[in-house]
């Protein structure tokens, strides 16, 4: 079977997106010239432009006319802990809640999501789409799965206020927290990809999570997908 031959340029764009995304050029410094890219790839200056286009696309780097090509500023980060909410990037960009209720739904328990939230499997649960924008390049789109009997109407609460928070408050949840969080990546479905204005081939980050009331009970199950680069996300272990 012949193998799938990779454009060159493209090969540039992801050894300079690696280096980017690692640190190993910082933002704000200066790339290489064209010239000296192309001599350290053996291409022509025309591979190189098109692969600094391409990473001037995904917001990594920026041309200042006369001056060179510089690496942007990093994404903002999303840091897991106990008190992990996403108002915190909203904080952090000087954004109000931005909640925008896209679908709401009915589903049954799978053995699996049952088990997360401490139900019995095939228990009523409603699920709760939602897009986020702290800004215009930083956008969500999320999963939201509750007790059906517990939480009855959840998404009309979301859709008033545009946040969680206060939505949860109206069920006399005054504090909740992160219990868990599992990362993956895929590609993201057709409505993901429209809600978030990027193409059907870029893969987007997902975090799976549980967030539970202050006596340890499970709220909801969620899943938040994320455009890939638009957001670093940060663990801490001491």
């Amino acid at each position: 079977m012949a193998k799938t031959r990779i454009p060159v340029w493209r090969l540039i764009q992801s050894d300079l997106e690696a280096e980017i995304r690692a640190g190993l050029i910082g933002p704000g410094d200066q790339l290489p010239s064209e010239n000296d890219l192309a001599e350290r790839f053996s291409v022509n200056r025309h591979t190189v432009r098109m692969a600094l286009a391409n990473l001037a696309m995904l917001g990594l780097v920026r041309a200042r006319r006369g001056r060179g090509v510089f690496v942007e500023d990093r994404p903002p980060e999303y840091r897991i802990t106990r008190d992990s909410k996403w108002s915190e990037i909203e904080r952090q960009m000087n954004a109000g809640p931005s909640g925008r209720v896209v679908g709401t739904e009915e589903r049954l328990a799978t053995t699996a999501i049952a088990g997360h939230l401490g139900l019995a499997e095939g228990t009523p649960l409603v699920m709760v789409e939602t897009v986020r924008g702290a800004s215009p390049s930083l956008l969500i789109y999320g999963y939201h799965l509750f007790d059906g009997a517990r939480f009855a109407g959840i998404g009309e609460a979301v859709a008033r206020s545009g946040s969680f928070t206060q939505a949860l408050a109206e069920y006399g949840v005054d504090a909740f927290y992160r219990a868990s969080t599992w990362i993956d990546c895929r590609m993201p479905r057709p409505r993901e990809a429209e809600a978030l204005s990027i193409p059907l081939d870029a893969p987007v980050l997902v975090m799976m999570y549980v967030d539970s009331d202050g006596e340890g009970r499970p709220l909801l199950y969620g899943n938040a997908v994320i455009p890939s680069g638009s957001l670093i996300v940060r663990i801490d272990t001491l």
